[in-house]
């Protein structure tokens, strides 16, 4: 479905404006990302609506594209498995209880996660210089770490679910 309105969108620009845009199959790539990206978005808002959940939920979603932005972190290799689980995650965080020590606990976890993983798997997917990656590590330890302040239990959940996406995998035995 989302290939369709990629691909129809950018044969539409294509048609509209053929010289002074990229070939059809590179729009098409960037508008599925643009409109899986919107409609994951979507689902989420809507979903915290139905839940009576959405401030909780808002904010989630935004530390969460927050930490992403810095932090990186692997992708999965099917769309809209990256949907429900970015769904599941940013819109159930808010009705898991944590605990205060369990929250210090996944907290110190998260930070050594970043600490020694992030930024991850910009290469071939960010056109981010290498040489801003320390930059990236130190703001991502700070979004990580400002939640010993605020000790929210959502940003607790989110992070621990991100910052598993940043170790690396296994392959064949060895690390990528």
């Amino acid at each position: 479905m989302i290939n369709k309105v990629s691909y129809s969108l950018a044969s539409y620009i294509k048609r509209e404006v053929p010289e002074n845009t990229p070939s059809i199959a590179v729009m098409s790539y960037a508008l599925y990302i643009i409109v899986h990206s919107l409609m994951t978005i979507s689902l989420i808002l809507i979903f915290s609506l139905l839940f009576d959940s959405f401030l909780a939920t808002l904010t989630a979603l935004l530390y969460f594209m927050a930490l992403r932005i810095f932090a990186g972190g692997y992708h999965l290799h099917n769309s809209w498995l990256c949907t429900i689980l970015t769904v599941i995650v940013v819109c159930g965080s808010p009705f898991v209880q944590v605990n205060d020590t369990m929250l210090i606990a996944i907290n110190l976890v998260n930070t050594l996660l970043v600490a020694i993983y992030a930024p991850r798997n910009f290469k071939g997917y960010a056109r981010i210089p290498e040489r801003y990656y320390p930059l990236m590590k130190i703001i991502a330890l700070l979004i990580v770490m400002s939640n010993f302040y605020w000790t929210n239990p959502v940003f607790t959940l989110v992070s621990l679910c991100h910052s598993l996406f940043l170790i690396p995998k296994q392959s064949g035995g060895t690390k990528e």
